[in-house]
């Protein structure tokens, strides 16, 4: 007769356990340099985006001033 392994629904075996255990571990540092690395593309996007001059604001000089520039 063959042996028969009976699985239980909600019950790990220690190898499965293991197995876990040791993906996490192994891919932690990717993950940690993907969060990293998706956050340094973050705030670079924001700083290129707030230096997109708005519309309809002037930071020029206006030409047609009246001051009087004493030296």
């Amino acid at each position: 007769m063959a042996a028969s392994n009976i699985k239980k629904i909600g019950k790990r075996s220690p190898e499965t356990r293991h197995q876990h255990t040791n993906a996490w571990q192994v891919m932690k540092p990717f993950v940690h340099f993907g969060i990293k690395a998706t956050a340094a593309i973050a705030h670079t996007l924001i700083a290129i985006v707030k230096h997109i001059p708005k519309p309809g604001r002037n930071d020029a000089p206006k030409h047609g001033s009246k001051k009087v520039i004493k030296i």
